[in-house]
């Protein structure tokens, strides 16, 4: 649920507040979804 949370809160940034959803938000939401999963991996 805590990973697909980032992407949801990105896309309604993107939806309702307009925010430009580009390249490097795209990277940066992917780059959190890759740490959260390496933190529950481990722990």
């Amino acid at each position: 649920m805590l990973v697909t949370s980032v992407i949801v809160g990105a896309a309604i940034g993107a939806v309702f507040f307009e925010e430009r959803f580009g390249t490097p938000r795209i990277a940066a939401a992917g780059l959190l979804v890759v740490g959260i999963g390496l933190m529950l991996h481990s722990g």
